[in-house]
């Protein structure tokens, strides 16, 4: 397939049907990462399993159904339902970038093209954000579940620092060496350890259908369920999904990225949905009956195990769930690493993290910026003294807050770039609403539950910290914005042209 250059403006050159031609629409340094990394080597498979590594089922499911139960009771795996749906939504709109034009940058350049260069920088920034802070939440997972598995082995494990500092310490390294080394390699070990926890937890919930009987009537006619309940549920429930966009990221890497980037986001939405509907209702019913209860459990699955008497699986689900922290880390630093090397190569990040390994083909310089402070932080507070669960649950917390920021933008994008091009379709446009109200919901959920008397009443009033996190959202948020305009005006060119460069097919170009 030929390829050229041209700038922004310039027509086209019109191929000899049938042929269709990629060109790069940017300025005269072309796409992110084009010439630099390695090329149509990542397979369908490979891209999805960066958005399903990213996501973490697993870790998701360790416990945020016992989350979401706490305020939906029966009406969980609905609220799941619903979470899915809307995430379906949100990728349906990606899609219709992604299968436009590609890029290192995704949302960061897809955000540009309906909203602007402002909107496109205050999407990647947010996004970078939702990155770095999920890979804090995972390498903590990663020390917590490794120190209960040591626990369980009779050695120091989770109530000691130092040895969780130590596993903090493993899975940050093996993450940065695995991206280093090569993406192909990392999407491979992200699939692989991801289906194993997939499958060691699909066991557990054939053991409960099989202990209990697959039919719970509790569920499917929601005794006991309050309606609010189940939308407070959805909130919790969207967080599971977070991650799940960065197949967006590897556009430059991936085979037929028009068609497989698109079709990766999407179906890592519904794959890992079905997969929380299926758990989050598995883990409600075996629960059913028991003297303790799913609310009093503090590890829900090895728990569960024990009640149908598979105790033997405990200590493996300990490792299905080390393994998706592990491959979330991993897919933590790829994702986080494109996005800082598309914003650099705008003129909107430092120049040494657009270099790339010269034999590698990957952002080594960009991997370690990304890599570093998902480690320091958190061993600063465990260090420190501080719970690692509770630092866990801060940093996701603020991780959702940048990941709602690019799904919202992206949603509402989507039907004003089509528009644009004079392409409207009246599904893109509802899924577009449905995204990006919701997107606002979950917002106004996790910071101000009790201002307006008629929604608050269906939100429980926020603990400290939690009601304190959306501001270090703010100031993440205004850092990005002031540097934005710093540059805007200093260099009115590379503001303008922030979010201008990927590759597209000629049929679908739009510039």
């Amino acid at each position: 397939m030929s390829q050229t250059v041209r700038p922004p403006g310039e027509p086209a050159v019109p191929a000899t049907p049938p042929v269709r031609e990629t060109v790069v629409v940017a300025g005269p340094s072309g796409a992110a990462g084009a010439t630099s990394l390695r090329r149509n080597v990542l397979s369908m498979p490979e891209v999805l399993a960066q958005s399903v590594a990213n996501a973490a089922p697993s870790a998701a499911m360790a416990l945020l159904p016992l989350l979401v139960f706490l305020n939906a009771g029966n009406g969980t795996w609905v609220s799941f339902v619903a979470a899915v749906i809307t995430m379906v939504c949100v990728g349906y709109c990606a899609a219709q970038f992604a299968s436009r034009m590609n890029s290192a940058g995704g949302f960061y350049v897809w955000v540009s093209k309906g909203f602007g260069p402002a909107a496109g920088h205050a999407a990647g920034w947010g996004l970078l954000l939702g990155y770095i802070a999920t890979g804090i939440a995972t390498i903590l997972g990663f020390a917590i579940f490794g120190g209960d598995f040591l626990t369980r082995l009779g050695l120091p494990g989770i109530d000691n620092k130092y040895v969780l500092a130590a596993l903090m310490i493993i899975d940050t390294g093996l993450p940065i060496a695995v991206a280093v080394a090569d993406m192909r390699f990392s999407a491979r070990t992200s699939l692989t350890l991801e289906s194993i926890s997939i499958l060691i937890i699909l066991v557990l919930c054939v053991a409960i259908w099989i202990a209990r009987g697959p039919v719970d009537t509790d569920q499917l006619t929601f005794k006991g369920v309050v309606p609010g309940g189940i939308l407070v549920g959805v909130t919790l429930a969207i967080f599971a999904f977070v991650g799940f966009e960065s197949a967006g990221a590897l556009g430059m890497e991936a085979k037929n990225p028009q068609k497989n980037i698109g079709r990766a986001i999407i179906f890592s939405a519904l794959l890992v949905g079905v997969f929380y509907v299926i758990v989050s209702y598995s883990q409600v019913l075996g629960f059913q009956g028991t003297k303790e209860g799913f609310a009093k459990s503090a590890a829900p699955l090895p728990d569960l195990a024990a009640i149908v008497g598979l105790n033997f699986l405990a200590p493996i689900i300990d490792i299905g769930i080390i393994c998706s922290m592990f491959a979330c880390t991993l897919a933590c630093i790829n994702a986080g690493a494109r996005m800082m090397l598309t914003m650099s190569h705008d003129g909107m990040g430092l120049n040494a993290l657009k270099r790339v390994h010269a034999t590698r083909k990957t952002p080594h310089v960009a991997i370690w910026a990304v890599g570093l402070p998902m480690l320091l932080i958190p061993a600063a507070f465990v260090l420190a003294g501080r719970s690692a669960v509770d630092v866990t649950g801060w940093a996701g917390t603020v991780a959702t807050f940048g990941f709602m920021l690019g799904y919202g933008l992206v949603a509402a994008a989507a039907p004003i770039y089509l528009y644009r091009l004079g392409e409207s379709k009246p599904l893109v446009t509802l899924a577009g609403i449905i995204g990006a109200v919701s997107m606002v919901i979950v917002f106004y959920a996790s910071w101000l539950p009790t201002t307006i008397p008629l929604i608050g009443q269906y939100f429980s009033p926020l603990a400290s910290p939690y009601d304190k996190l959306p501001y270090v959202f703010f100031a993440w948020a205004a850092v990005g914005i002031i540097w934005f305009a710093f540059v805007r005006v200093s260099k009115p060119e590379v503001g303008k042209s922030v979010g201008s460069r990927y590759e597209t097919q000629e049929a679908g170009a739009d510039s």
